[in-house]
């Protein structure tokens, strides 16, 4: 987007030469006639009026009728310029021109205008400032008792301030009969002063209302047309060249709308800080977006790799800018202005250099900133007075804008196509080789063929031989699976018989004991009858044997339930290894049980057992499985973490998170080589070859709880350090298809 189109926009249309010169005569006519009536306080040379009732056109430029007075400090009032000393600096005699010029300032600026209405009936007249940038307007207009009243507005303002709605600033003038009125205006704007002023009749100004307003619709229309269409193909193709160029459009809408005013009465009509800076903002942001989209499309990265440094510079002062913009208006804007104009540079530069190289992208897109660039130029030319002013040279900047986006849509279209023709030809290049490939594959075939008929007698009497083999070999795989079978069951009903001795061995200390009280409380049951039968009973003699049968009655009841204890808890770990029954059941419960059942055989061990198990998590699954894999991971660590006389510690602990439950068994044990781990799940293997160690035990683990209880179980090592077992499964186990297989 061009620099100077963006600091000349929205400036008042421009009259044609005769028209001026009928006015200019009219006059000096009329100021003649004024100085000589001396009805005017104002003796300056310079100071000059407007007859309205002369005025033959729909409307007149004011700006040749304007006496102007910079306020530097921005103090003055309108009392104050009205003192004769400081209404003596006013400057008139202005250059017949579209608008007043003054570049980027932060001064104030007065105007003073004075209208006459010769004629004899009242007239009514609207005054325009094509500007809608002006942080400040304000018009003090006489009144009939000769006070002034004001009315301010601006961009800076809410849009409810204006007394006329309109995208620009208008105000309603009327003139009575035979009256003459001096009109002061101020106006104050944060970026580059420009002040077209128009004076419409009625009718007239209504007229170029509408047109004015259709016009704008026509370019956001297109505007949105174009940006949701891109978004479309963006949305189809996952093309972020296609965004890039969505943000592009839509930031130049935004900025369109801030620099006509729609934005301010549609968009943000109360917004208080934005509405100096959005232009701006909107500005950068698609340059970025433009430096990016050039980027993309042109390849600059590979094909140009100085302009791309250049436009990534650009890209990233730009996109800095925009907080610039909040923090530092007057230095970044100070900054951005020339490097805007760099960017166009840049940006026609990349188009003309990938031109050169026919590159088809390129000549879209030197097309694509050429119409913006014409835009701006005839925009310029207007604002000068070389072209008029019209409805065409008025919106060529954003007719400018439609057609860039339209040819960057093209751009890409073409962009598109030509991959696709690329693909096709691709393609048939492909389906060629494929056909001279398969003419190729169909001689050797026939080449080989003849090899084969060659070859079929050997291969019928290969074939059987191959079946015998196979015979054979499917045989053995059926030996070695039963006997895989059996060593599963084998290693199951040894464990279940090692908790049989174990249990028995337990099982003998609470019933040794009850037997013994039983006989000890027969004996003196019958101590007792004798010495009743005799005759010889005394009460101390009855106190002591009903204490001792007290005593007894509870050391009875305590070993017989010690042992419906240890046989209940056995009984529930037996249930569920040869049942394999799925069932809800507390993972507490189950440790605790399994334990119980195993401590008997490890009772004289000098390492201890610890259980870090949450009561409250409730499984859905196999009890008697996991149980089994439980029980061999503890008898594991018995066989190969510890040694006879060592001490240390086995902790069985367990976590839930979401519907998975951690089990883990380590120890502290002696721990085992990197070598050993990674063996340590395979069938037979063991480092206890000879000395009871199967190496099954682990494998039968493994197999249990990746197929049956539909887990993982890993294992960690470190020598000298100990060995944790973990076994990670879900709350509810899988549906059950071959239990066979799974422990298989």
């Amino acid at each position: 987007m061009r620099l100077d189109g963006v600091l000349l926009t929205c400036v008042g249309r421009q009259q044609k030469f005769h028209d001026r010169i009928r006015r200019s005569l009219r006059f000096i006519a009329g100021g003649l006639c004024f100085l000589l009536a001396g009805s005017c306080g104002f003796a300056e040379a310079s100071a000059r009026s407007l007859d309205v009732a002369e005025v033959g056109s729909d409307s007149v430029s004011l700006t040749e009728y304007f006496a102007v007075l910079e306020d530097p400090g921005l103090a003055l009032t309108l009392a104050d310029v009205q003192q004769p000393e400081i209404a003596a600096r006013f400057k008139g005699d202005q250059t017949p021109a579209p608008a007043l010029l003054y570049g980027y300032t932060r001064s104030a600026y007065w105007l003073r205008l004075h209208l006459r209405n010769a004629s004899d009936q009242s007239l009514e007249r609207l005054l325009q400032i094509d500007n809608a940038l002006l942080v400040s307007v304000q018009l003090h207009q006489p009144t009939a008792a000769g006070a002034y009243q004001s009315l301010v507005t601006g961009n800076g303002l809410p849009f409810a301030s204006r007394l006329y709605p309109n995208r620009t600033f208008v105000f309603p003038l009327t003139l009575p009969a035979r009256s003459e009125q001096v009109i002061y205006l101020r106006f104050q704007s944060s970026s580059t002063l420009g002040i077209p002023a128009q004076l419409w009749r009625p009718q007239a100004f209504r007229t170029h209302e509408r047109n004015d307003y259709i016009a704008q619709a026509w370019y956001f229309g297109m505007a949105t047309a174009m940006l949701l269409f891109n978004l479309l193909l963006f949305a189809m193709l996952r093309d972020g060249t296609y965004l890039l160029l969505v943000s592009h459009i839509a930031c130049s809408a935004v900025t369109f709308a801030a620099l006509n005013g729609l934005g301010r009465q549609f968009l943000w009509p109360d917004a208080s800080f934005w509405p100096e800076i959005n232009h701006y903002i909107g500005l950068s942001v698609s340059v970025v977006s433009l430096c990016l989209f050039a980027r993309s499309m042109l390849e600059t990265r590979t094909r140009m790799p100085r302009m791309d440094r250049a436009l990534m510079l650009l890209s990233a002062f730009f996109l800095l800018s925009v907080v610039g913009f909040i923090v530092a208006f007057d230095t970044v804007v100070r900054l951005a202005l020339p490097l805007l104009a760099a960017a166009n540079l840049v940006l026609i530069g990349v188009g003309v250099l990938g031109t050169i190289r026919r590159q088809r992208s390129a000549y879209f897109f030197l097309a694509a900133c050429g119409m913006l660039f014409i835009g701006a130029l005839v925009n310029n030319l207007k604002v000068v007075g070389v072209l008029p002013t019209n409805m065409l040279t008025i919106n060529v900047m954003q007719i400018g804008s439609a057609l860039m986006m339209i040819l960057l849509a093209f751009a890409l279209a073409d962009r598109f196509n030509q991959l696709r023709r690329e693909k096709e030809a691709a393609q048939r290049d492909a389906l060629l080789a494929q056909k001279d490939a398969l003419r190729a594959q169909h001689e050797t075939l026939l080449a080989e063929q003849r090899v084969t008929e060659a070859l079929r007698a050997s291969e019928r009497l290969l074939e059987g031989r191959v079946n015998e083999r196979t015979a054979e070999l499917s045989a053995t795989v059926d030996r070695l699976k039963q006997t895989q079978a059996e060593l599963v069951q084998a290693e199951k009903l040894a464990s279940l018989g090692s908790l049989v001795a174990g249990v028995a061995h337990e099982l003998n200390t609470p019933i040794g004991t009850a037997l013994t009280t039983a006989s000890t409380l027969e004996d003196d049951s019958l101590a007792f009858q004798r010495t009743l039968a005799g005759g010889g009973l005394k009460r101390s003699a009855l106190e002591a044997f009903l204490q001792r049968s007290v005593d007894m009655g509870a050391l009875l009841v305590r070993s017989c339930h010690r042992a419906a204890e240890l046989i209940t808890s056995f009984k529930r770990v037996a249930v569920d290894q040869t049942s394999e029954q799925q069932r809800e059941f507390d993972l507490l419960d189950l440790v605790q049980d399994n334990l119980a059942a195993l401590r008997p055989s490890f009772k004289n061990a000098k390492w201890t057992f610890a259980i870090d198990v949450p009561a409250g998590i409730i499984c859905d699954g196999y009890p008697g499985p996991l149980g089994q894999v439980l029980t061999n991971l503890i008898q594991n660590a018995a066989v190969h973490a510890f040694t006879a006389d060592a001490r240390g510690g086995l902790t069985i602990s367990a976590a839930q998170t979401g519907n998975m439950v951690d089990l883990i068994v380590s120890d502290n044990g002696k721990g085992m080589s990197a070598g050993t781990l990674s063996h340590v799940f395979e069938p037979f293997f063991t480092t206890r070859l000879g000395q009871g160690g199967s190496g099954l035990g682990l494998a039968i683990c493994h197999n249990i709880v990746g197929g049956l209880l539909g887990g993982v179980l890993t294992a960690t090592s470190e020598l000298g350090v100990g060995t944790r077992f973990t076994v990670h499964f879900p709350i509810r186990a899988p549906q059950r298809q071959d239990t066979a297989g799974a422990l298989n």
